[in-house]
């Protein structure tokens, strides 16, 4: 559950860096104000890393928000003494991070600052800092009556003291097999190892290492926003008909988990083959992470929510229906193994981080129904090579097609679009952009890149499917096909007479494909001796 792009991750980066001595072994990228440094963002080569006090003469006081996002080779991290400020997810998803040194100095530390940190172990606050204390090596208020960080590297069971009131994002990415709660605290409580408010009706975070399937009790009416979020262990969920309400990422990135199923008599949501929608199946809410392969989103679905498919590395094709409008922040975010996602002609917004690191992603079509297409969507697919924007594109955001190194072949339908900056960058290969003549907004240049008009747009010419081989199975024609492709509509038509038109034959038999590639599809009671001479033909998209 991240919007934040990682430049570092494919080693393209233009921002002011700051250089440490040589002995740090670390660079960073950072604001200054007033006198004092800010570091924005982390860009060296992990291991162990030292903030130092400060450079260039002035204080470093602030690590900011999503500093060292995904910083996956840091091993350690010593704060200098001058920081004050850690922000909320700085060292989100630092998986080889095990060790963070906090000086007596910082006063405020935002929320989950070390989120998923999966070998985290050891979190140690100065002795004289009077903000914060990390007893045990839990990062806690000084009263020790709020929670900030539990270490994700830390294994086995955890028992929350009966002081604490708050626990903001401190367990999420956790690694435990069961929370509990001493019995005097007045607004928690744990029921076979899960974490639940007081009287049990949200359920508030399920640990993340407790493998198999679970039952969220009758009692529970809400699902907290990210209950579930990189659990490993949970493989399938059952919702009770009680449940009124499931928050964003509750379900986001639970790698194991296959199946989310809704009792069928509640009122707010409901589940089809293990996915999770709203109950009158117009909002996909959540697709397991652990499935894979090709899926067709149902007809009825208008918006596709918030992470709908983040993370589901096995997803290798999906099919987005004409009913739907919307795609959500980051609602295919990481689904490394998706090649093809067909988008429907009516979405009009594809979301900040949709298609966010896509690397098998190898062609898309904006359709005319698209009007925004919002900051990093299709940063770092580098698998794409052509793209089509539709005629209704107006606003392109910030790095939307960012390092696509793939990308050969750009061309507008319509008007030139508002540029929101770096649209494709690192994208080498680019050299010029299309557009359809006759459209207007157009310069010499568009994001940097030369421009050219053109008679129309043409994408690369699709595989044709083609009949393999023809068979008789009893009175069934049975028809081998080859390239056919995932989601596709293939229709078989009998005819009397080849000078009868098409539109007037009468369709025998229909296949909408599950997968891509060859396929069979059976016309059943189409041969038998009492027919006259009969004509078939195998219609595709």
């Amino acid at each position: 559950m991240k919007t934040k792009c990682n430049l570092f991750q494919i080693c393209l980066f233009s921002a002011a860096v700051l250089a440490l001595p040589a002995a740090t072994q670390a660079q960073f990228l950072f604001t200054t104000n007033d006198g004092t440094i800010t570091i924005t963002e982390y860009t060296g080569f992990g291991g162990d890393v030292t903030i130092p006090d400060t450079t260039n003469g002035l204080p470093i006081t602030g690590i900011a928000s999503d500093a060292f996002f995904k910083s996956e080779y840091v091993t350690s991290v010593e704060i200098g003494a001058n920081v004050t400020t850690i922000g909320a997810n700085a060292f989100f998803q630092c998986f080889s991070l095990a060790s963070a040194t906090i000086p007596a100095s910082v006063t405020n530390i935002g929320a989950g600052p070390f989120v998923d940190c999966l070998s985290l172990t050891v979190i140690s606050v100065d002795a004289d800092n009077l903000h914060y204390v990390s007893p045990n090596n839990l990062l806690f208020n000084k009263t020790q009556t709020s929670l900030i960080q539990f270490p994700g590297g830390a294994v086995g069971t955890y028992t929350l003291p009966a002081d604490v009131t708050n626990i903001g994002e401190a367990f999420i990415g956790n690694s435990l097999t069961a929370i509990s709660v001493t019995a005097g605290n007045p607004y928690f409580s744990g029921t076979n190892g899960v974490l639940f408010n007081k009287n049990q009706t949200t359920l508030i975070e399920y640990p993340g290492a407790a493998s198999g399937s679970y039952t969220v009790p009758r009692s529970v009416t809400t699902i907290a926003s990210a209950s579930f979020e990189y659990s490993t262990g949970v493989s399938a969920v059952t919702i009770s008909n009680t449940v009124t309400d499931i928050g964003e990422y509750a379900f986001y990135d639970c790698s194991a988990l296959t199946s989310i199923s809704v009792d069928s008599s509640d009122v707010n949501y409901s589940s089809t083959n293990g996915v999770l929608f709203n109950k009158t199946q117009t909002q996909l809410i959540q697709y397991p992470t652990g499935l894979g392969g090709s899926y067709v989103i149902p007809g009825t679905v208008i918006n596709i929510e918030n992470g709908a498919f983040g993370d589901a590395i096995n997803l290798t094709e999906v099919v987005i229906p004409e009913s739907a409008t919307s795609i959500g922040v980051e609602a295919f975010y990481s689904c490394e193994g998706l090649t093809n996602a067909p988008i429907g002609n009516h979405v009009g917004i594809i979301g900040t981080n949709a298609f966010y690191s896509c690397i098998s992603l190898a062609g898309i079509t904006i359709p005319n129904s698209v009007t925004n297409i919002e900051e990093y969507a299709f940063f770092y697919c580098p698998s794409l090579t052509s793209l089509i924007f539709g005629s209704g594109v107006a606003s392109i955001g910030e790095q939307a097609f960012y390092a696509c190194q793939g990308l050969t072949n750009v061309c507008f339908e319509g008007n030139a679009p508002s540029d929101g900056g770096n649209i494709f960058s690192g994208d080498y290969l680019l050299s010029s952009i299309s557009y359809v003549a006759g459209t207007t907004g157009w310069e010499s240049t568009f994001d940097g890149i030369a421009t050219a008009p053109c008679a129309e747009c043409v994408a690369a010419a699709p595989v044709q499917f083609g009949i393999a081989s023809v068979s008789r199975s009893g009175a069934n024609l049975v028809l081998n096909a080859t390239n056919g492709v995932f989601g596709g509509t293939y229709i078989v038509l009998m005819g009397t007479s080849l000078t009868e038109p098409f539109s007037q034959w009468t369709p025998v038999a229909t296949n909408v494909l599950s997968a891509s590639g060859n396929f069979t599809t059976i016309a059943s009671n189409t041969v038998t001796p009492s027919l006259s001479a009969r004509f078939f033909i195998l219609e595709g998209p």
